[in-house]
C-alpha cells in the first residue's frame, strides 16, 4: 500500500491558481520553447493548454508566458520571471512536504498488515533482481 496526494494552489476565494498539471505545462513550455510544443509534449491540445494558462494568469494576476512573434527563428514562448519563481517555490514546497508525509504515512501504517505485505513484496522483488 502507498499513499498518493495532489497539491494545488487556490486564491482566497477558492479559484484554482496552480496545480501539478499546470506546473508540468509550464516546465514543458520552458523546455520546448513554445506553448504548442510544450502542450504536445505532455499530451494536451494547444487549446486546452491555452485555456489552462489563461485561467491561471487571471487568478494570479500576472502573466506566466512571454510570447515572441515569428521571424527568422520563428515564434515561441518563455516563462516570465514571476512564472519561474512560482514554479520554483511550488516545487520546493511539494518536495519538502512529500518527505514529511512519507514519514508520517510510514509511522501511521507501520503495523498495518497490508503495508507490511507490500513492503515484503518489494523486498522479495529486489532480492530476485540481484
Amino acid at each position: 500500500m502507498r499513499f498518493k496526494i495532489k497539491f494545488w494552489l487556490e486564491s482566497d476565494s477558492g479559484n484554482f491558481l496552480l496545480g501539478p498539471g499546470t506546473l508540468r505545462l509550464l516546465v514543458a513550455v520552458a523546455e520546448q520553447g513554445s506553448l504548442k510544443a510544450g502542450a504536445g509534449a505532455i499530451g494536451l491540445s494547444y487549446r486546452a493548454a491555452w485555456d489552462r494558462l489563461k485561467k491561471a494568469e487571471e487568478g494570479l494576476g500576472f502573466p506566466l508566458l512571454e510570447r515572441h512573434s515569428g521571424g527568422e527563428g520563428g515564434g515561441g514562448s518563455t516563462l516570465t520571471s514571476g512564472a519561474m519563481e512560482l514554479v520554483e517555490r511550488y516545487r520546493r514546497f511539494v518536495q519538502g512536504v512529500q518527505g514529511e508525509l512519507e514519514a508520517r504515512f510510514a509511522e501511521a501504517f507501520a503495523d498495518w498488515p497490508e503495508t507490511s505485505r507490500a513492503a515484503q513484496s518489494v523486498k522479495e522483488k529486489n532480492v530476485r533482481r540481484s
